[in-house]
């Protein structure tokens, strides 16, 4: 029996931990938040006790999985110490707020022999799973160019939000998800470059940001800032040599889990053939994710899916953007 500690009970910390509660032979023993509305009700739910201090998980020696499901400014503080406790760690993305601190997290986890996953949820997402899948196979040729794009309304779920100096804003927080997709299909990246504008609150919540790879380039439109009424909207296309796959979705509401609209779906288009749906089993990504990470802390083996030096440089290329949005420059990356 795997037992696991939850440090959080927001959007994040809630879906992990019911992820948790549906596999076999894991108990969450520990929901950790300081909302005395949000945490007792997730911890009863659960059949698990409502800790307001994340340092009685860190201390409890029967725990053998800390998740860190807390605002970003606090995922370095907490990942390196579960791994210094001797914990297996899913910490959510983006990995830190600074490159200093992800390496200190680098740093501990190294040291500690324990399983790290960074929670980049869509390296889990079917329709991005299959459309890598197409790429690798080379149906479409040597890709060029990627386009991606994630809009959004400010979130209602979380005030975090409204506090860009603790998420990073929409060019880390929110853009990383594509950052890190661009990354998983093209390589490592040689420079960014971004515009955009602030948010209400002082961050950079409509971007558009530039990567270039040795053999491609790529693009990603991101906005925290969209209309209240406007759907969740996120996709992605690449074009290769020979072809064309590309997805596009689009929610019920302003937020990803209120459904899908009509339209949301895979296609390719290879040569003068007509573009075909691609047909894709759907799953629950998250549940996927931590299962996944689950299996890996069985197996006593670091994930390969996504790994902690990937989360970084996906963190190093949304820095990038950020510093490009307030220098005006394009940001070379060694």
């Amino acid at each position: 029996m795997l037992r696991v500690g939850v440090l959080g009970a927001g959007f994040m910390g809630s879906t992990h931990a019911r992820a948790y509660a549906q596999l076999p032979d894991v108990r969450v023993v520990a929901i950790v938040s300081q909302s005395e509305r949000r945490g007792p009700a997730l911890a009863q739910e659960l059949g698990a006790a409502w800790w307001a201090d994340p340092q009685r998980v860190i201390d409890d020696p029967t725990i053998d999985i800390v998740d860190v499901s807390l605002p970003t400014t606090e995922h370095a503080r907490w990942t390196i110490a579960a791994l210094r406790a001797g914990k297996h760690v899913l910490v959510e993305k983006p990995l830190a707020l600074t490159l200093a601190e992800a390496d200190a997290i680098l740093e501990a986890w190294r040291a500690s022999g324990r399983i790290l996953m960074v929670g980049h949820v869509l390296r889990f997402w079917p329709e991005y799973v299959k459309l890598a899948e197409i790429v690798r196979s080379g149906q479409i040729g040597r890709p060029r160019i990627a386009v991606a794009y994630r809009l959004s309304p400010l979130p209602a779920w979380s005030e975090l939000f409204k506090h860009p100096e603790r998420t990073g804003g929409a060019v880390v927080d929110l853009q990383i998800h594509d950052v890190d997709q661009f990354n998983w299909l093209l390589g490592r990246p040689r420079s960014v470059v971004a515009r955009g504008v602030r948010g209400p609150y002082g961050g950079w919540d409509y971007i558009l940001t530039t990567v270039t790879y040795p053999e491609a380039a790529a693009t990603a439109e991101g906005s925290l800032i969209m209309p209240p009424g406007y759907p969740f909207s996120m996709g992605l296309r690449v074009a290769g040599e020979q072809g064309v796959v590309e997805y596009h979705f689009k929610a019920e509401g302003p937020s990803v889990e209120m459904g899908r609209q009509a339209g949301t779906r895979l296609t390719v288009t290879i040569g003068d053939r007509p573009t075909e749906g691609v047909e894709v089993e759907t799953y629950d990504a998250y549940a996927a994710e931590v299962a996944y990470f689950v299996d890996c802390v069985r197996r006593g083996e670091q994930p390969s899916r996504v790994t902690p030096e990937e989360a970084r440089l996906a963190l190093q290329v949304s820095l990038a953007a950020k510093a490009s949005l307030e220098t005006g420059q394009e940001i070379p990356l060694g």
